[in-house]
């Protein structure tokens, strides 16, 4: 299916008070206003003291391990839309949790404390899309600086709000009337940072990205594995996170040209929902 590349416009007071009505949509960089924040939370990542520093890794090994969660599961949930959300179906499953057996899926894994290492690959180009009114990947991580496209396969109305979760901001707006747009934020992944994207016109769509400033992360299989290369020989600090099921850290210690493998084991369940 062919992409409309939708130009670039800074968000307005007006757009943030309802959907558009045109035709086609408009994208927008992060907005100066405070309408449509929301209050702060506990971020998963931030910034931290010293910035990373790439150098030329001698005896490198490779981190594997898996997630899992021992708690009750929550079940997916099957979304009848209403009439005022046309192009949806008759119903729309949200599955929040992949998994297979206890070993979850969706989870992103990284060193939350190394600050040398491997240099950031040169992909800085990631994508959100719009399918069957769920977007998707659920959870996502990223390398900042780069660029974030919003894409749509679905003939429906769309209008996600990106919010800074440490600070409840606004960040931007990504606004759909056509399947087949595409709409670029050039400026908004540009530091270590967790964003939640909620689409205002169906409540059960959203999504999370886990921006960071060095290479050493991962998002688990739906078999509850990751990998991550190249980890400088140390003692390191695992975080491992998901939006339902909670946060888990252990460390570990990598030896030059040995793999480490680490077992991760999930809190329990967030009350909310995703």
């Amino acid at each position: 299916m062919l992409r409309s590349i939708v130009g670039l416009a800074f968000v307005t007071v007006s757009a943030l008070s309802g959907c558009s009505g045109e035709k086609k949509a408009s994208a927008a960089q992060p907005a100066a206003v405070k309408e449509g924040s929301v209050a702060p939370r506990a971020a998963a990542v931030s910034a931290l003291a010293s910035p990373y520093r790439p150098i030329t890794v001698v005896g490198g090994s490779r981190l594997t391990g898996t997630v899992d969660f021992d708690g009750v599961i929550p079940p997916d949930s099957v979304i009848r839309p209403t009439a005022d959300q046309p192009g949806c179906g008759q119903t729309v499953t949200v599955r929040p949790i992949e998994r297979t057996g206890a070993r979850i899926g969706g989870v992103v894994v990284w060193l939350s404390d190394i600050r040398t290492g491997k240099p950031l690959p040169i992909e800085r180009r990631f994508e959100l899309v719009n399918e069957d009114c769920v977007l998707s990947p659920h959870v996502q991580a990223v390398h900042a600086p780069a660029t974030l496209n919003f894409s749509s396969e679905d003939v429906a109305a769309h209008r996600h709000r990106i919010i800074n979760v440490a600070t409840g901001e606004l960040e931007g707006i990504a606004p759909f009337n056509d399947n087949g747009e595409l709409v670029p934020f050039d400026r908004l992944l540009d530091k270590p940072e967790q964003l939640e994207i909620i689409c205002d016109i169906h409540p059960w769509s959203n999504a999370w990205i886990l921006a960071f400033d060095h290479p050493y992360h991962a998002v688990s299989s739906k078999a509850g594995a990751f990998d991550i290369g190249d980890v400088p020989p140390g003692t390191y600090r695992v975080k491992a996170w998901h939006p339902v099921l909670g946060v888990a850290e252990q460390t570990v210690t990598v030896v030059a040209g040995q793999p480490a493998t680490i077992a991760l084991r999930l809190g329990e369940p967030k009350k909310g929902g995703t």
